[in-house]
């Protein structure tokens, strides 16, 4: 893999990074935890979140994800830890939804529910400023997918984002994970920002391109983003490295 940011001779790559005023910034799911099909997530591994508390205490570090502000800050525990939910419009905390879109997305809800009525294997989770409709619940997925879309397409004033087997439904007018990290650089006066992501959503940051993000994509499929990883995995390595490339300040 000629892009395998982790591939021999790739060090200067990174220590050029750690040099800079450097953003480190994630996505979730895929990223920092392991991917399942349960809604609820899953916790990070304890080397990871301990890896994750190093990071952070040597660099800026933001967790970059469409889940709710809410369930972000239980997944991710920590000081230090910037934490940006509904793919960019909870910056740093959770955010009251104006009336107006809690009631358009409520709607959106309720016309999914009529949509899918009779369908198995699917689930929506509401974030009351968006929706996720989950649809990897049985092996027979696929043949689900369909009338997923099907009945995203409808949704008036919706943009809707794919994922693994989840179909982000968003109102237009929200700003989108690049959005949420430029702002990152621009509040924290950084030059340059690390992101890893691992789904289409996460393509919002990548296509930004340098000189202001440097993406690397978690596993298979067609990105913009100049780096990968191989697996899930291997983001622990990525965090060791980073911890090794800069001291905690104020130690020799």
């Amino acid at each position: 893999m000629r892009n395998d940011l982790l591939a021999p001779g790739r060090a200067p790559l990174l220590a050029d990074l750690a040099a800079s005023r450097l953003l480190v910034a994630f996505d979730y799911d895929g990223v920092l935890a392991p991917l399942v099909t349960d809604p609820d997530g899953r916790s990070m591994r304890a080397r990871t979140a301990t890896l994750l508390r190093e990071v952070a205490r040597r660099y800026p570090v933001a967790v970059v994800s469409g889940r709710a502000f809410r369930d972000l800050r239980r997944l991710v525990p920590g000081a230090g830890l910037g934490l940006v939910g509904n793919h960019g419009f909870e910056l740093g905390h959770a955010v009251a939804v104006p009336v107006a879109v809690r009631s358009r997305v409520a709607r959106w809800e309720g016309e999914i529910a009529r949509r899918l009525d009779g369908i198995p294997g699917w689930h929506v989770e509401s974030k009351r400023s968006t929706l996720s409709i989950h649809y990897g619940m049985g092996r027979r997925w696929r043949l689900v997918e369909p009338a997923i879309l099907a009945a995203g397409e409808g949704l008036r004033g919706a943009r809707l984002i794919r994922g693994k087997k989840v179909l982000n439904v968003l109102p237009r007018s929200f700003p989108t994970k690049g959005d949420a990290v430029l702002r990152l650089l621009r509040r924290r006066r950084l030059d340059v920002a690390l992101f890893l992501g691992d789904d289409l959503t996460d393509e919002d940051v990548f296509r930004i391109g340098a000189p202001r993000v440097v993406g690397v994509r978690v596993g298979p499929g067609r990105t913009a983003a100049p780096w990968r990883l191989r697996s899930q995995e291997q983001v622990d390595e990525v965090l060791e490295r980073l911890v090794a490339l800069r001291k905690v300040r104020g130690r020799p």
